[in-house]
């Protein structure tokens, strides 16, 4: 994959999640259908933070992302644990927005192969932020069938 194809993809995807986002109410943002064990709110506030852990966890740098969005938002975190008040949809969607022209700035060493790899459980490496952004992106298509799933299950509509 070219460094084109991988952003056109990458703003596709993101666009999608922002169409879900503009398409739920803040109310609806937190309801936790029967089955599921997370709200829309929190898949979109995780899709947001997973890419920037992956990244900063990568480039041994900070994440440009508030502390208070990464403890709500990490990997194993529920809404029903949340003792703050989460961000608004029009906060995410900003972050939403940025997170893209951000990753885009990396454009320059996007091919860099580093000697040790990036480690996602027992089975995944990642040597190159090409592949990161690729995991990345599959990672919020995941939660973009999540978000699908409870919008269904809700009657809610897609967009």
């Amino acid at each position: 994959m070219n460094e084109k194809q991988l952003f056109q993809q990458m703003n596709f995807i993101r666009n999608r999640t922002i169409a879900f986002l503009d398409a739920t109410t803040e109310q609806e943002a937190d309801i936790i259908p029967d089955g599921f064990h997370n709200s829309i709110r929190w898949n979109l506030g995780h899709i947001l933070v997973n890419h920037e852990v992956l990244l900063s966890t990568f480039n041994e740098e900070a994440t440009p992302l508030p502390d208070h969005l990464t403890h709500l938002f990490k990997k194993g975190t529920s809404p029903l644990e949340w003792t703050s008040a989460p961000p608004t949809l029009n906060e995410l969607r900003a972050h939403l927005q940025q997170q893209v022209q951000r990753s885009e700035a990396y454009s320059p060493s996007l091919f860099t192969k580093k000697e040790q790899p990036l480690r996602i459980g027992n089975s995944i490496e990642l040597f190159t932020l090409e592949e990161l952004f690729s995991f990345s992106n599959w990672h919020e298509g995941v939660h973009q069938g999540t978000i699908v799933g409870m919008k269904h299950t809700l009657g809610l509509p897609l967009r």
